[in-house]
């Protein structure tokens, strides 16, 4: 580990000296007596090396080796037939919203079609938020959409699901807004259902995904 504290570097033809706030792997933050600089190592004098990578390898607890694969093994159930009209309307009216552009009419329908749900497999409430536009993440993707279980009461068991693309900001496919709204309510059941404290992006967290996402879609294949 680099035990350098002050450095100095150039700047438009002048050399600046500063102390070091923080590292990471590709630039230091270096304090002046006047600003603060994100410099690279290559640049910095005295020369130091950018921290090691961190080892990929991991050690698992107990539980979470039991959520894992509880989570790997366990399946879901097929939509009984007669709770499927109910989604299907619900799921239908959903994509006319988006495709209108009505952001009202989004979130009534999103909390309509994952009420229905928890209904139907005996959850707890989840409150749906829609609405902007998705947030880019630090390696160049997209935030599709989030499941929270912290803050106060009314939001406790929470997902948010973005209704507009990132960069164009159009509203998202019918399709793609509902495997992502199936997708978070997939993590809600896998934590009230399978009692998984840990829910994992495993193969079978994934064919739960898809059999439940397969079911809801079928009015949106006509």
């Amino acid at each position: 580990m680099n035990d350098i504290k002050q450095v100095s570097f150039p700047y438009k033809g002048e050399i600046l000296q500063g102390t070091i706030k923080r590292q990471n792997k590709k630039t230091v933050t270096v304090i002046t007596n006047k600003h603060t600089f994100r410099v690279p190592y290559s640049l910095l004098t005295p020369k130091m090396k950018p921290p090691s990578s961190k080892s990929s390898h991991r050690e698992w607890s107990s539980l979470q080796s039991e959520d894992y694969n509880k989570s790997q093994n366990s399946t879901i159930v097929f939509i009984p037939n007669q709770n499927a009209k109910v989604l299907h309307i619900a799921v239908k009216l959903l994509a006319e919203a988006l495709t209108s552009g009505d952001e009202e009419a989004i979130n009534e329908y999103a909390n309509e079609t994952l009420a229905e749900l928890n209904r139907i497999y005996n959850l707890p409430h989840l409150r749906v938020y829609t609405g902007g536009k998705r947030r880019i993440t630090r390696r160049g993707g997209q935030y599709y959409g989030v499941y929270k279980t912290r803050g106060g009461e009314e939001k406790r068991h929470s997902i948010s699901v973005y209704s507009r693309t990132a960069k164009t900001q159009k509203y998202v496919a019918p399709k793609t807004f509902l495997r992502t709204l199936i997708h978070e309510w997939s993590h809600h059941y896998d934590k009230y259902k399978l009692k998984i404290n840990h829910t994992y992006h495993t193969k079978g967290f994934y064919d739960r995904l898809k059999t439940v996402y397969d079911e809801l879609k079928k009015p949106l294949d006509n």
